[in-house]
């Protein structure tokens, strides 16, 4: 954020005379967050994002679970101009972010529950309801995100290893004519983006902004590839505290095509910011060993 943007806000959302401190992490690499800390001592967050369609998910699904579930109440936005991004300003939920490897048992069984009660939450389609893409058959969105992120990470995959991820996601993509939706999905439900307190108590589920009507098996996805793959020990309390809200997906079959598409969409985004190299070297190295662990088990068939 420049001088001038950075004033329009202040301006605009009343923090003069304001400390705003960044919060850098490093996952965090899509949008720019604050941390403001008012002349009354009131704390607050200020989430700028650059992709419109990233801002207008953000206060949608926020709006739209307040009540419903523990997210960051909005106090006011700033929405996204020419040469300004779009800005939300919420409240700053008491705690910390929960961290890989720490939590199990009766918040492990929580997490599962929320993410039930957001799967209950049934739309009319697949897609961006911030785009008006909604479709009937879920392979259509799928395919198209797919192919977006297959497109933006090509300088950074082999010739060989793109057509391999090809031919997988060919031989697999009939697996989602049988998913469970649609309905609202986080899509990025995983220990960063839980806000705990100091005895381990949920306080918050935050970025929304890649919510989006999908299916419910999807939401699986980033415990799946990142926090089961490492921390298998929360895995079992939070399916059974899922399952008491509502059925648990048969996801095993469909996991691997859809941490194919999480993988290559990560790399693509790495890639497309120029940040591969940078401060997302390590979640790019990480997509991309994965892929190539993935292809090793070719030749593919199909198992369904």
């Amino acid at each position: 954020m420049n001088a001038a943007q950075m004033e329009s806000y202040r301006q605009r959302l009343n923090l003069e005379g304001a400390i705003f401190s960044r919060i850098d992490h490093e996952e965090g690499i899509v949008a720019v967050v604050y941390k403001i800390v008012k002349n009354d001592g009131v704390c607050l967050i200020l989430k700028i994002s650059d992709r419109v369609h990233d801002y207008l998910r953000e206060v949608h699904f926020l709006n739209y679970f307040a009540g419903k579930l523990p997210v960051p109440k909005v106090i006011k936005v700033v929405p996204p101009e020419k040469d300004l991004p779009g800005a939300i300003l919420m409240e700053c939920l008491p705690g910390h972010l929960l961290k890989s490897g720490e939590f199990g048992g009766e918040l492990a069984f929580d997490l599962g529950q929320k993410l039930a009660v957001i799967h209950l939450e049934r739309y009319s389609g697949y897609g961006d309801p911030m785009k008006g893409d909604l479709y009937n058959d879920p392979r259509i969105y799928f395919s198209l995100k797919f192919e977006e992120g297959l497109q933006e990470c090509r300088e950074a995959l082999s010739i060989n290893l793109i057509k391999q991820c090809e031919r997988y996601y060919k031989a697999h993509v009939d697996l989602l004519a049988n998913v469970d939706g649609p309905c609202i999905v986080h899509r990025d439900y995983r220990p960063g983006n839980i806000i705990v307190d100091d005895e381990e108590k949920l306080q918050g589920i935050i970025d929304w902004a890649g919510a989006r009507a999908s299916f419910a098996e999807e939401d699986f996805c980033s415990m799946e590839h990142g926090e089961w793959a490492f921390f298998p020990g929360s895995k079992t309390p939070f399916l059974e505290g899922y399952k008491s809200i509502r059925p648990l997906p048969r996801y095993d079959q469909i996991m691997p095509l859809l941490r194919l598409s999480k993988a290559i969409a990560t790399i693509g985004y790495t890639t497309k910011s120029g940040i591969s190299k940078s401060r997302g070297a390590k979640l790019t190295r990480w997509n991309l060993d994965y892929l190539e662990q993935l292809m090793l088990l070719e030749p593919i068939e199909k198992n369904h």
